[in-house]
């Protein structure tokens, strides 16, 4: 089976996540590819809000850094021999024609920012593997930690699901919950997220190699959708955290 990457190069939380899968999966990994998009001024903004200026400036700081030293994530795949580039645009006929040409049976997406057409979905002959951080169907959309962490939840959910055109949705394959504590925060449970997000995506790699995979209905009748949050969501979150 041949495996390709779709996902974002930030040396916070991903590497954690992607450093495991490359160490077991590195034979059927044909490639990794970075699209353009994921930091917006739209996120910044938001982060900004949310975290503060001093973490928002660290953060920049350390971005910026693993950035001219060649990206954290890129040097992982890099590191095992396995080829990488950055993606101007995934739908690209000529992306496709390299999908293509390296004969790639599934795609792994994290984070990736920008959304997968028909085209590119329809290509690899296992689907397209998409890791969420909602416990789906509830919580799709932006930022599903922090709006469980806002409306009071006492757990979130990780879920790896097949992509279809709509955000979010396809059939479940693997999902866990993760607790969330009073004095938690995005800071404490993002790591332990994209830890899960990692035993999840190698549970999910696994079946479809042995050409298992059990599949769960994601309906889209038991939808929640959240967006970026508020201005009054954000000073709630602030207060709860700090």
């Amino acid at each position: 089976m041949r495996i390709y990457f779709l996902l974002v190069d930030e040396p916070f939380y991903t590497p954690a996540c992607v450093g495991p899968l490359v160490d077991r999966f590195a034979p059927m990994i044909a490639g990794a590819g970075f699209p353009s998009g994921f930091f917006d001024w739209k996120r910044f903004r938001t982060t900004l809000a949310v975290q503060g200026l001093l973490t928002t400036a660290g953060k920049a700081a350390g971005m910026a850094m693993a950035t001219l030293r060649g990206g954290v994530v890129h040097r992982q795949f890099r590191a095992r021999g396995i080829p990488v580039r950055d993606v101007s645009d995934v739908n690209a006929p000529e992306f496709l024609d390299e999908l293509r040409r390296l004969g790639i049976d599934l795609i792994v997406s994290i984070n990736t920012p920008q959304r997968l057409k028909p085209p590119i979905l329809a290509l690899p002959a296992r689907g397209c593997l998409n890791v969420h951080f909602g416990m789906l169907p509830r919580y799709r959309g932006l930022m599903p930690i922090f709006h469980a962490i806002m409306n009071g939840e006492p757990s979130f959910g990780v879920t790896v699901h097949f992509m279809d055109e709509k955000l979010d949705n396809g059939d479940i394959v693997a999902q866990r919950a993760i607790s969330i504590g009073a004095a938690d925060s995005l800071d404490t449970l993002y790591p332990k997220a994209f830890a899960v997000a990692s035993d999840l995506l190698a549970e999910a790699i696994d079946a479809s190699a042995s050409g298992v995979v059990t599949r769960r209905p994601n309906p889209e009748a038991q939808k929640t959708y959240y967006s970026y949050p508020t201005r009054d969501q954000i000073q709630a979150y602030r207060r709860r955290c700090t």
